[in-house]
């Protein structure tokens, strides 16, 4: 264990230095079976503190260059704080040009090296431009974190075909598109290929339908991807994240009967013993990706449900189908709101302190009034 030999002696001068200025002398036979319990103690008090010390040393990223997309709010802005915080130059990309411009003025006013770029990664045409000028911005690309993506929740009756097609866009052909363009640039810095994809890509959730098709999609693109461009020294994490805390139910779009749809998504995503925060699951992925992990699963919740659905799909499909009767049922008009606007009622202003924690992450992470969009529980947090 690297750094940790002199904990170890630490530990181990701690232990004779306690067996010396014992209160009396024990007999010689006692002494020596002493001896080897405070030394054993200590080293393994220095071992762990040797542990301690080196999960918390982060992985420095000095002159690296990191493209995030969907980087202007949420987990994307998170992760480009925790990638410059590391010593990385940061490309940001957005279609929204103010939540954007505060991306931007966030990062520079934390040291960060930084470049934002208006892009809308639906359109075919976008993605190579993207990836060529952020490989020109500082040089070099070392990593490229797919982020970017929607969120529409409601009952499949509420929403559209255009509504799939939307969510399939941005969140399974952008990627698939940004991926192929970055290729050539990782490999010739050997550097990693991200991808931030849901536990909704391993479990259709009711009422999140379109969200849960693209990330299955999406899923799927990433694992391949993964086993097919590893000989070419590109390396590829997926990632799921189960729920977080990034204040994206914010910019979730609600259908059916929007303000009832936002309380249970906002519940769920806010809880603190279920979920986890922006800044945890930003540190562990840039961790992964800086070691070239395969697989990073964020919450033991997210373990749970892959393992169950892996050993009984049936029960797990049960489960779903009761918490479908639970949710709210459209009442025969399809109405639309966007998060912020769907918060104002009477009983999501009754969950706000069961919400509070989702509530401060929406300010810390940029998620104000006028975006468009978003990740949320289970998701992404862009």
């Amino acid at each position: 264990m690297r750094g940790g030999a002199p904990l170890f002696l630490a530990g181990a001068s701690w232990a004779v230095s306690k067996l010396r200025n014992g209160p009396e002398p024990p007999p010689p036979r006692r002494r020596r079976g002493r001896s080897v319990t405070w030394v054993a103690t200590g080293a393994a008090l220095g071992l762990g503190a040797a542990a301690l010390c080196r999960e918390r040393r982060p992985t420095l990223l000095t002159g690296r260059v990191a493209l995030i997309t969907g980087g202007s709010r949420g987990l994307g802005l998170q992760l480009g704080r925790e990638f410059g915080y590391r010593g990385a130059a940061v490309v940001v990309c957005a279609r929204d040009r103010d939540e954007l411009d505060r991306a931007v003025a966030d990062l520079e006013g934390r040291g960060v090296r930084v470049r934002g770029l208006r892009r809308d990664l639906r359109d075919p045409d976008q993605a190579e431009s993207l990836v060529e000028e952020a490989a020109g911005a500082f040089g070099r690309l070392d990593f490229v974190v797919n982020n970017a993506g929607i969120i529409q929740v409601g009952p499949h009756e509420t929403l559209s075909e255009s509504d799939f097609r939307d969510a399939m866009e941005t969140m399974f052909w952008a990627p698939l598109r940004v991926s192929r363009a970055a290729i050539g640039p990782l490999e010739r810095t050997r550097g990693s290929l991200v991808t931030i994809a849901s536990i909704g890509g391993h479990l259709s959730v009711p009422h999140m339908l379109p969200y849960s098709c693209a990330k299955f999609a999406e899923v799927g693109l990433s694992e391949g991807l993964a086993a097919e461009v590893s000989r070419r020294g590109v390396r590829v994490t997926t990632v799921v994240p189960g729920l977080m805390r990034t204040g994206s139910h914010k910019a979730a779009v609600f259908s059916g009967e929007p303000e009832h749809e936002y309380a249970w998504f906002s519940l769920g995503a806010g809880l603190p013993l279920v979920s986890v925060s922006g800044e945890r699951a930003a540190r562990r992925i840039v961790e992964a990706a800086a070691r070239g992990r395969g697989y990073l699963i964020l919450t033991p919740l997210a373990r749970v449900v892959i393992a169950a659905r892996g050993m009984s799909p049936s029960l797990v499909q049960g489960v779903m189908r009761v918490m479908d009767r639970v949710l709210p049922n459209p009442d025969g008009s399809v109405r639309r709101r966007h998060g912020r606007d769907a918060d104002d009622s009477a009983v999501n202003r009754v969950l706000k302190p069961l919400t509070a924690l989702n509530e401060r992450a929406s300010r810390r992470l940029n998620q104000r009034r006028g975006g468009r969009g978003g990740h949320g529980a289970g998701g992404t947090g862009g």
